[in-house]
């Protein structure tokens, strides 16, 4: 992946970095182009002092891209600069200089680096618990500041649109699709502000094998935001015996997918998703988990922590609340008032941090969060007042009895140190102590004895307590089966039987799969371990994990094959050869639907989309032709479908009858929000011209919102600017 700013090989001055990212050397330092996640990390393992500038990409349109709006491509936000920085401003002892394209960005970036590093800036938002911002407050004291540091203390906001690339000797401008650096007006460097290709992580948590307990914890990550060898701490639990496939996932550690995939884990094995606090090593891959994960997300948290998520995820998307409320599940859990969901008791309280943050209780395991646990720095905030006694009992108390404590330690101001005493007092609360968010794994002199109940959470460690469950590889399988949209339409009945029927085949790390040209044999497969890289003409176009299909297009129409497959790691495929897919083809009427997925290939936004995906979405479609003038609905009717336009034009009029636009572009969509949100329609909508429209009824609609919630967000961004321009 690189960052091109002419065919021909960069200046000197620009060096090149993975993720679509480089740095620019310049008469007034060094200048880092595009920020996704783990930047920081990627800049240490190479040896390279973080610069002190950072300049954001443009934002992406809402509706031109999946999984695409404001700072975010595909999920992955290209603005993650939290931790560049700390690194700045806490180690090197200076303000990062933050430099966006336009004000709206200025704004925006803003109000997410408040709420991620200082918490919410408005009291009311805390409601009751107003005395969380007096501990955040005690924790965040910075000496030589004699106080908390605030976003002006770290990092200098502005836009190229107000003048922010005039850093002097240096001058830095927006022309067409490019950055231009120029000194001593002689242009230094042009780089593309297109970011062409998905990020990707350092490093992948290696796969172990898990055998169920009573409680199962798999650890994705275990370190903290600065390891460049490290992932930070997210892990699932796997809780009790009634629920043998689905986890509860604790934080989102970024590159989620791909770290999920490579553990053999899809995001429809997950029941939930737990999320402590804000900070960005602990929700960086919650975008991607939302937006392209093909499963609607739960997410567990309490109202504060709830609200301002909605306040980053909205500056971060450039889109209203309200739209990124409807992208997920919102479960509440706040301190004092347990949580019940689907058998699972949720207990939580508010640790002591830096910003607001929950420690979990659920299923005798007990996560932390980042919370600062030190019993004599308690007291003494008890003596200043700052903690009352039954708060500071409550911190002492919480994880007693927890099978589990889940503890995130690495030091300093705001976390737990780790001593002797800490130890000796975290181990009496629980059977065993699990430390994260460090990556010193080394217990202190004066604690040996401890070491058998201790464990330290590195990337993929699997740690399990209780009795042992039976492990059954067929309901594995199955599971896969049940994961693939595709698939996961047959009855449970008929899933059974395909798991009989498919055969397991292995691959080696970079092994080619499939070659593209090459003929089909009829046969077409399930990822069931281990990630598949898709390369197209040459070029990697995504990452696929388990529960994705490949195979399909040359399967049913027996053509040559349309891509080359790639194994990244150790991969096991489920193969369905000719005589099992066929059948399986044949009842669900994938020959039928295979017009429609090409046709819907031929849309830029949907191009992304595996070729699977289009044919799931294209056996929801059903075609009606409408002749010249005939109504397809009327104004204030009640709306149970959503349209694509195929072709001809479409007149909407209002309840007056006068017209106030016309659809023409072919692969539109329209209708869809008075069946999404149950409302009348506002406009009356008729054809122009002889035309072919694809319905969406409001069950299909609903299965895209829990399988592919990208695409609902596509679908509404694009009928909210048909609304912008009609009330225009």
């Amino acid at each position: 992946m690189s960052l091109l700013p002419t065919p021909h090989d960069p200046p000197a001055c620009v060096r090149l970095l993975p993720n679509t990212t480089a740095v620019v050397t310049t008469r007034v330092g060094a200048v880092l182009v595009h920020c996704p996640p783990e930047t920081l990390k990627y800049l240490l393992a190479l040896g390279l002092t973080p610069p002190q500038i950072i300049l954001l990409p443009p934002d992406v349109p809402a509706g031109q891209e999946l999984g695409s709006s404001g700072f975010v491509r595909q999920g992955i936000n290209y603005a993650s600069v939290e931790f560049l920085i700390y690194s700045n401003f806490f180690v090197a002892g200076r303000q990062v200089r933050l430099i966006t394209i336009t004000e709206d960005q200025a704004q925006r970036i803003r109000a997410i680096l408040e709420e991620t590093t200082t918490g919410p800036r408005n009291l009311a938002a805390y409601g009751e618990s107003v005395w969380v911002r007096t501990e955040c407050s005690a924790v965040s004291f910075y000496p030589p500041l004699g106080r908390s540091p605030n976003i002006d203390d770290m990092v200098v906001i502005t836009s190229l649109e107000a003048g922010g690339g005039d850093l002097g000797a240096t001058q830095i401008s927006l022309e067409a699709e490019s950055f231009v650096f120029r000194e001593d007006g002689l242009e230094l460097a042009r780089l593309s502000t297109q970011i062409s290709k998905v990020a990707v992580p350092l490093a992948l948590a290696p796969p172990q094998p898990v055998q169920r307990q009573e409680l199962t914890l798999q650890f994705i990550g275990g370190s903290d935001g600065f390891d460049p060898a490290g992932i930070t701490t997210c892990f699932l639990a796997y809780l009790g015996t009634t629920v043998q496939s689905q986890a509860t996932l604790f934080d989102a550690a970024a590159y989620l997918l791909l770290r999920l995939g490579n553990l053999g884990v899809t995001p429809s094995h997950i029941s939930e998703v737990v999320i402590s606090h804000l900070h960005e090593d602990h929700i960086a891959g919650l975008p991607e988990l939302i937006l392209m994960g093909g499963h609607r997300v739960r997410l567990v948290t309490s109202e504060v922590i709830y609200q301002s998520l909605l306040r980053v995820l909205g500056a971060m998307l450039a889109l209203p609340i309200t739209e990124v409320a409807a992208l997920f599940d919102y479960y509440r859990l706040d301190p004092g008032t347990p949580l019940e969901l689907e058998g699972r008791r949720f207990e939580a309280i508010y640790a002591i941090h830096s910003i607001p943050t929950i420690a979990v209780r659920v299923g005798g395991v007990c996560y932390s969060g980042d919370m600062r646990y030190d019993e004599e720095w308690f007291g003494e905030l008890e003596e200043r007042g700052i903690l009352q006694a039954p708060r500071r009992q409550e911190l002492l108390r919480f994880a007693e009895g927890a099978n589990i404590l889940v503890q995130d330690v690495g030091g300093g101001a705001i976390h737990t140190t780790i001593t002797p005493r800490l130890l000796h007092a975290l181990t009496a609360k629980s059977q065993r102590l699990v430390l994260a968010h460090t990556s010193k794994h080394l217990l202190p002199v004066g604690s040996p004895e401890l070491g058998d109940r201790i464990t330290f959470a590195g990337s993929g460690v699997v740690l399990g307590i209780g009795a042992m469950l039976p492990h059954n590889a067929l309901s594995e399988i199955i599971e896969t089966i049940a994961a693939c949209p595709l698939f996961a339409r047959l009855t449970v009945e008929a899933r059974i039987a395909l798991a009989n029927a498919v055969t397991s085949v292995h691959w080696p790390d970079n092994a080619v799969i499939l070659q593209e040209g090459q003929a089909s044999d009829g046969s077409t497969y399930i990822v069931h371990s281990g990630l598949v890289e898709i390369w197209i003409a040459g070029a990697p176009v995504r990452i696929l994990g388990r529960g994705s299909s490949i195979g399909e297009r040359g399967a049913i129409m027996g053509e040559v094959r349309s891509s080359t497959m790639v194994a990244r790691g150790n991969v096991e495929l489920l193969k369905l050869a000719p005589e099992t897919f066929g059948p399986i083809a044949e009842r669900l009427g994938l020959a039928t639907a295979f017009a429609q997925a090409e046709w819907l290939s031929t849309i830029p936004v949907l191009r992304e989309l595996p070729w699977a995906s289009l044919l799931d979405l294209a056996l929801d479609l059903q075609p009606r032709h409408l002749a010249t003038g005939e109504q397809l609905f009327a104004y204030g009717e009640p709306g149970y479908e959503g349209f694509v336009l195929v072709s001809g034009a479409i007149n909407f009029n209002d309840a007056d009858g006068s017209l106030i636009e016309t659809l023409q572009t072919p692969g539109e969509f329209f209708g869809g929000r008075a069946a999404i949100y149950g409302r009348s329609r506002s406009a009356t909508a008729s054809a122009s011209a002889p035309s072919v429209v694809w319905a969406l009824p409001a069950p299909a609609l609903e299965r895209l919102n829990l399988l592919y919630p990208n695409l609902l967000m596509h679908l509404r961004a694009i009928e909210a600017g048909h609304r912008r321009r009609r009330k225009g």
